[in-house]
């Protein structure tokens, strides 16, 4: 592995923690509270479960990346690293489908008119994790992992 290559994957890698890992970890536990309440409002029933899965599968995503891809990175790569790769790019699959399940929930959601602003407020933390997600998952794809399996990207 070359000083460049290590470099480019350290910047990528310092980026994808704090801008991704670090934000979804701060913002999750927010949007499970706008969850819970909307539900003691007479909305949302059992929305607050399925965001807890997704929090917790979530968790261990990134868990698996911080400790086992991204060492893996940092010390060149090894012969086992396509095979991580090819894991976690399902997951990102997986965490996709999840999240526009959840957004058609979202958006189908009949609530009493005095929960009308939780509602409104829940979407818009909801877009944006979907969004943050989204990115996390294409920067991973499309500039990390072909770094370490060229025919990532093109899975």
């Amino acid at each position: 592995m070359t000083v460049d290559l290590a470099q480019r994957a350290g910047t990528l890698i310092d980026h994808i923690h704090t801008r991704y890992h670090e934000t979804h970890r701060r913002e999750l536990p927010g949007l499970r509270v706008q969850v819970q309440a909307l539900e003691a409002l007479g909305g949302a029933e059992g929305l607050a479960g399925e965001l807890q899965a997704m929090g917790e599968a979530l968790e261990r995503h990134m868990f698996k990346e911080e400790m086992r891809l991204f060492p893996m990175m940092e010390q060149g790569g090894n012969t086992l690293i396509g095979l991580l790769i090819d894991d976690l790019q399902r997951e990102h699959v997986a965490h996709g489908e999840t999240m526009q399940s959840l957004r058609t929930r979202l958006e189908e959601l009949s609530v009493p008119p005095d929960a009308a602003a939780s509602l409104a407020s829940l979407r818009r933390a909801f877009d944006k994790l979907a969004s943050d997600l989204a990115e996390h998952a294409r920067t991973e794809d499309e500039n990390l992992f072909p770094l370490f399996a060229p025919n990532a990207s093109r899975r």
